[in-house]
């Protein structure tokens, strides 16, 4: 599956030093949604695998184009997300994947301001 980025955007929400209140368009309904895209270790493959919600999209993903969010893949990879890990196998581009700075360990922290 091709990447339709590999740079993170300046106002994603997974960076440390990120306001959420001055993400363009953001929707903190929206954001705590996405909780279901994040991997579960309790969860068995199966289960993962077919879960309604599989990725998380960039804040700047339109209903036209979903564009996926490269704080989250960073740290799903990071976090051995077995799903994710096997739709991009045979992506060349995940050795490009550019990060901006720090960036948070969990979900949760992506909610606080």
């Amino acid at each position: 599956m091709p990447l339709t980025q590999i740079k993170q955007c300046p106002d994603c929400p997974w960076k440390k030093d990120r306001d959420l209140s001055e993400i363009p368009g953001y929707n903190r309904e929206n954001h705590e949604d996405l909780k279901e895209t994040i991997a579960n270790p309790h969860q068995d493959l199966f289960e993962q695998l077919t879960s309604p919600k599989i990725a998380m999209g960039c804040h700047y993903s339109t209903d036209e184009k979903l564009l996926e969010c490269v704080g989250w893949i960073y740290n799903q990879l990071r976090n051995n997300n077995l799903p994710l890990r096997l739709i991009l196998m045979r992506s060349n581009q995940i050795k490009d994947l550019e990060i901006d700075g720090a960036q948070r360990a969990t979900f949760a922290e992506t909610l606080k301001d």
